[in-house]
């Protein structure tokens, strides 16, 4: 008897194998990727709804775009040229603006955006903002030089600087009341 559930376990064995085989052949098991998966290369926030494209994305409700770029998704020129044309094709400025989370003048104006302030969201609208955060991307980077931030790059539609520039210095108090007249000017009429 011993000798027979022996056999019959050698059997088992043996057609368990070919099964297991056949079943690996006929239902595979995807290969795991060779790179870690990587976050989408940009991180959106929309404000018009008819804009929503794939890549993350909030919408406010407001008549402007708003890109965050991030040293890891490539060459700083080109991830500009490709923003300009999206800004371009979608009839909007393209600008670059330099920030920094502890930025008060910074938080004034997101805050401001967030809050859908009337006077900012006027002055914004038809803007395509390209933020980099100089924590993340350096001071003087690629030839945008500035001391102070935030600061605000105009942008052609091939992504190179127009010579067009303004930084929180051009407004006192960080309220919406000073910066919305003074960005209003930049983005609709220039300096």
């Amino acid at each position: 008897m011993g000798r027979e559930i022996q056999m019959n376990s050698r059997i088992v064995f043996a057609i368990t194998i070919p099964v297991l085989l056949a079943c690996n052949f006929l239902f595979p098991i995807p290969a795991a990727p060779t790179e870690p998966p990587t976050k989408a290369a940009l991180t959106v926030t929309v404000t018009q709804p008819h804009l929503l494209p794939t890549e993350e994305s909030v919408a406010t409700g407001s008549a402007y775009t708003e890109v965050r770029l991030h040293p890891g998704n490539g060459d700083l020129n080109s991830l500009l040229a490709t923003e300009a044309e999206k800004a371009t094709k979608l009839g909007l400025l393209p600008v670059v603006e330099f920030d920094a989370t502890w930025c008060p003048p910074c938080q004034a104006i997101n805050k401001a955006l967030k809050d859908k302030n009337e006077l900012m969201v006027k002055a914004y609208s038809g803007v395509y903002l390209i933020k980099l955060d100089v924590d993340e991307w350096g001071w003087n980077v690629d030839g945008f030089n500035f001391t102070g931030i935030p600061v605000y790059f105009k942008l052609d539609a091939q992504g190179q600087r127009t010579g067009e520039v303004i930084d929180g210095g051009a407004w006192n108090e960080d309220i919406p009341e000073n910066i919305a007249p003074v960005m209003d000017r930049f983005f609709h009429t220039g300096n």
